[in-house]
């Protein structure tokens, strides 16, 4: 497929819609970046919870375990259990927590260690109240031990709080970090999309204004193109006639006393300035059709082919088989669908000439929404490799010894088309006839 667009307004779009991916992606990346920030602050969030539950628990038992010697009242007791079954759950939970640290996997097992050693001293204060040694309990609570005891317990947990503070402070600091550059990153490429769209709309402006101008230009070259085919087609008319009307007046006068030589050499004079003359009647059409507006009317199109083949054959003896279809009615310029007509079937006519059982069909069909006309011939063809030179003026596909004519014909039928907006094509096989389908872009009037 070709394209019609600035190769660097291309490359353009090709950058921005690279850009515009890469955001999407690096979009996505950045929102699971964030959504695992956010899950491991809330994963130090709970351990800081837990361990200071786990704190709380040990300060509850230390005091539940003194009102238990002061009252010796077993309800204190029942709390104390209460309280190392909840310091229990907490424990079993911050192991879980933290089983990717080994740093805090190794401060819990010393947490045990030292939770196992003051437990110890607890059920000996136990004992001791079951025994109704009070003054021993409370001299085991008030001990050397027992404080030195509580201070590691204190000491470790507040080792683990410190570390996964620091860790929650990190993962904070990375995520805002990493948000930080996410903003950055994503306005910059925003902008320079941006600027890349702003320069590709600068870029297809201005090819849209040379486009513009260079159709501009095309078509003052082609009015004045036009005029100098009209002006020069016009002005070689008169000498034309002169060299005609001498030639017949030589033949008139003079032929009988020439030799044969000289009445073949005034015949050639002859062929060839009427030829000639048919050449500018076709240059003047073509350059006139340049110029004349459409007249739009309804076009009774049987009634009009019809008559074309009439006035066609009125000196034509062959037996032709006419095919001619019901032809729906159109909408155009009478004059220059008429011409259509008359190019089309004239060209049937004459490329049929050789075949002793000529056949020519005329009809139509929709197609697309379009009422498509053709004509179709069983005469000598043509090779469709060269149908690209069918419809351009002076370009034949059969030489004057062949089958006469100008090589402007098919292109006064494209041109007419084209002015109705409309397309005309062609199909065919060498020996085997051609077709011609045409139709318009009907307006309503």
């Amino acid at each position: 497929m070709k394209l019609y667009i600035d190769r660097r307004a291309l490359f353009g779009f090709i950058v921005a819609l690279f850009i515009f991916l890469w955001l999407g992606y690096f979009s996505y990346r950045n929102n699971q970046q964030f959504l695992a920030a956010r899950e491991a602050i809330f994963h130090t969030t709970e351990v800081l919870i837990h361990i200071e539950q786990t704190q709380n628990n040990a300060v509850k038992v230390e005091e539940l375990i003194a009102k238990y010697i002061i009252s010796q009242d077993n309800t204190y007791l029942t709390l104390y259990n209460h309280e190392l079954e909840k310091a229990a759950e907490h424990y079993n939970k911050l192991v879980a927590l933290t089983a990717d640290n080994e740093s805090q996997q190794v401060k819990l097992d010393s947490f045990v260690v030292a939770g196992t050693k003051k437990l110890s001293l607890h059920q000996k204060i136990v004992e001791a109240m079951k025994n109704s040694t009070r003054r021993e309990a409370a001299d085991i609570l008030s001990s050397e031990e027992n404080m030195k005891s509580t201070q590691k317990v204190n000491s470790i947990l507040t080792s683990i709080r410190t570390e996964e503070n620091s860790l929650l402070l990190n993962r904070v600091a990375k995520s805002k970090a990493e948000m930080k550059a996410f903003e950055t990153t994503f306005m910059v490429l925003m902008v320079t999309t941006m600027l890349i769209l702003l320069a590709v709309f600068v870029i297809i402006n201005n090819s849209f204004r040379s486009r513009l101008m260079a159709e501009e230009r095309a078509h003052q070259i082609n009015s004045e193109l036009e005029s100098f085919t009209y002006s020069v087609s016009h002005d070689l008319r008169a000498p034309l006639r002169s060299i005609r009307g001498f030639a017949e007046v030589l033949k008139e006068e003079y032929g009988p006393s020439m030799d044969q030589e000289s009445n073949r050499l005034l015949g050639i004079i002859m062929r060839n300035a009427s030829r000639m003359g048919q050449l500018i009647d076709d240059l003047l059409d073509f350059s006139r059709l340049g110029r004349k507006q459409l007249s739009y009317s309804k076009i009774e199109t049987r009634g009009l082919v019809t008559e074309i083949i009439g006035e066609l054959t009125v000196h034509d003896s062959r037996n032709v088989k006419w095919e001619i279809q019901p032809l729906e009615h159109t909408v155009g310029d009478l004059s220059m669908i008429r011409q259509v007509w008359v190019n089309l079937i004239s060209n049937a006519l004459k490329y049929t000439r050789n075949n002793p059982e000529a056949t020519i069909q005329i009809g139509n069909y929709s197609h697309k929404g379009n009422m498509v006309y053709f004509v179709k011939d069983n005469g000598v063809g043509f090779d469709m490799k060269y149908s690209d030179k069918l419809f351009k003026v002076f370009q034949r596909l059969h030489n004057n010894q062949e089958f006469e004519g100008t090589g402007v014909g098919l292109a006064l039928v494209q041109r007419i088309i084209t002015k109705h907006k409309g397309k005309i094509w062609a199909e065919a096989e060498v020996n085997q006839g051609a077709s011609f389908f045409f139709y318009l872009s009907n307006p309503t009037i």
